[in-house]
């Protein structure tokens, strides 16, 4: 496992809006941050439009990503020279005006609620200098855009408040010592992927059959001109398998299995091949899928079907608590369902959910350390939920209400300015079951229910009929889970102990969730109306 050596400064920060009276931490000497400061002392000062008011506020951030992505297929290689691949990439945030009333918080319908960014920056001191310029000009012509427009609009609905648009927090700077990009043995992992996708000619059902190995390696440099900084680093190892389908009522389906690497230096060559069967074994299980009929009773998720659930149906609805004004519509279509139901039961009490943006990795597998956020707060954990009652939200500088204070979580990405968001989402039940005491239990309620059958998913693609009487497992197809909803957070009965990461959200904004299988004591399954496939018109070689 790699080491990290972690630097923390924090310091109180009452944000007047003078940058030049701002204490600025001790930066890491590399070219990332020797740019982003120049440039920034330079936009505060000189950038300006006549009759304009003038940035108060500026914040960079850049991501530097090297990606290894080795492919075959049925025993080929696909795409053997895709890297390492390098991009530096960036953004750009101003705030024109004061932090009591600027042009963020709106969505601007010329230009949505975007920052501007790049995804090719010149990975050199002037290059980047040269491409934040650019970056800083044409983010500034779009916030003063939107402040005119955001202006309009409050005046249009004569929206009057006392709250200012940013409310004062401690920012802070944390800096992680980022590691060279240690490269795999490319030539050990052709070999291995090589190898495990030629697996795939032994099952004729299969249209195709693949392995991808991919490492991904992000350097994260975010500076803004409060003083709050970070440098941290995030690293991601994964075998994936994909498998293309096509079962004997003729319907072509792909599925996927998602193997995180704890170390890709000495692989585990055997656990990978026997994980490799059992997947292909399966397969062979789902060429007689029976399709699935109208359904409403238990439904056991497994993890990975249980990580989908809950970043669906929990994690989405208590992000993006402040709404954005927006002339395109009345309700912010993207602010989370929850944001009104504080001290309210959204979640059984059988499991309480908890956010930890400060732990490094879990089980031997990294999860994405975020011990400031991108307002330069410092992150805190969040008990969510306890006693199945919606105990906190994640909160940025943008006020809810009088007394408001950041809790450290507003994330930026590339597709929207800072908002409320989560990181390491962890289901931790309060009484978790062993394997053979949940599946009992599963068993147990779908006798109650007088059911034949009850659903387990290992994922929403992935569905088992498993029979009441013997606990016999069938697999099972054209399952419409759309009633599995916020509504089923209710009907958790019972959780699992055994817990595992998954990795959610994207290089932009990457994230975990960890949890159990999760029983649900009632969901409703709906069968999918769609038609088998088109056969080839001649057989696979």
């Amino acid at each position: 496992m790699r080491k990290f050596l972690v630097f923390v400064l924090c310091f109180a920060v009452f944000l007047p809006p003078a940058f030049a009276k701002q204490a600025q931490p001790s930066l890491p000497d590399n070219i990332y941050f020797r740019a982003m400061q120049d440039e920034m002392n330079r936009t505060l000062k000189e950038l300006r439009s006549p009759g304009s008011p003038a940035p108060y506020y500026a914040a960079y951030k850049l991501r530097h990503a090297l990606t290894l992505s080795i492919w075959a297929s049925l025993g080929q290689l696909r795409l053997s020279s895709f890297g390492p691949e390098e991009r530096l990439s960036g953004v750009t945030i101003l705030g024109v005006g004061s932090d009591k009333n600027d042009q963020l918080g709106f969505e601007n319908n010329r230009f949505s609620y975007d920052p501007f960014g790049s995804r090719n920056i010149s990975s050199s001191y002037d290059g980047i200098r040269r491409d934040l310029w650019n970056l800083s000009n044409s983010e500034y012509r779009m916030s003063l855009d939107s402040f005119v427009k955001k202006q309009a609009y409050k005046r249009k609905k004569e929206l009057s408040t006392t709250l200012p648009d940013l409310v004062p927090a401690p920012q802070a700077a944390v800096f992680e010592e980022v590691e060279k990009f240690d490269r795999p043995d490319t030539a050990k992992w052709e070999e291995i992927v090589k190898k495990l996708s030629a697996k795939g000619k032994n099952v004729s059902q299969l249209d195709n059959f693949e392995a991808e190995f991919t490492d991904n390696h992000w350097e994260y440099y975010y500076l803004n001109s409060l003083g709050g900084a970070y440098q941290t680093l995030f690293y991601r190892v994964t075998l994936t398998l994909s498998a293309r389908l096509r079962n004997r009522d003729g319907h072509v389906q792909s599925f996927y299995e998602y193997i995180p690497i704890s170390d890709y230096r000495t692989p585990d060559e055997k656990a990978l091949e026997e994980k490799t069967d059992a997947f292909l074994a399966e397969m062979l299980e789902r060429y007689n899928a029976y399709k699935a009929e109208s359904y409403l009773g238990p439904v056991l998720l497994r993890p990975h079907a249980a990580a989908q659930f809950i970043e669906n149906d929990f994690v989405w609805q208590v992000e993006n608590v402040k709404p954005l004004l927006s002339d395109l519509y009345e309700q912010d279509p993207y602010a989370g369902s929850f944001r009104e139901k504080k001290g309210m039961r959204v979640l059984s009490n059988v499991v309480d959910i908890v956010d930890k943006p400060l732990l490094r990795e879990y089980k031997g597998l990294p999860l994405f350390y975020m011990p400031v956020d991108d307002e330069g707060v410092p992150s805190q954990e969040l008990k969510l939920t306890s006693l199945g009652r919606l105990r906190a939200f994640p909160l940025s500088r943008r006020p809810l209400a009088e007394g408001h204070e950041s809790n450290g979580h507003a994330r930026l990405s590339s597709y929207s300015y800072p908002r409320e968001s989560l990181t390491n989402v962890f289901v931790e039940p309060k009484t978790p079951l062993s394997e053979e005491a949940l599946q009992e239990e599963f068993l147990a309620m779908c006798r109650d229910w007088e059911l034949e059958y009850c659903y387990e998913l290992e994922t929403f693609d992935r569905a088992w009929r498993v029979y009441a009487e013997d606990g016999r497992r069938v697999p099972a197809y054209g399952l419409d889970l759309k009633n599995i909803s916020t509504r089923s957070l209710r009907d958790i009965a019972a959780a699992g102990g055994e817990d595992a990461v998954y990795y959610t959200g994207n290089s932009d904004r990457p994230g975990t969730v960890v949890t159990p299988s999760l029983l649900l004591e009632e969901a409703e399954i709906l069968p999918v109306d769609a038609k088998p496939d088109r056969a080839p018109f001649v057989p696979k070689p």
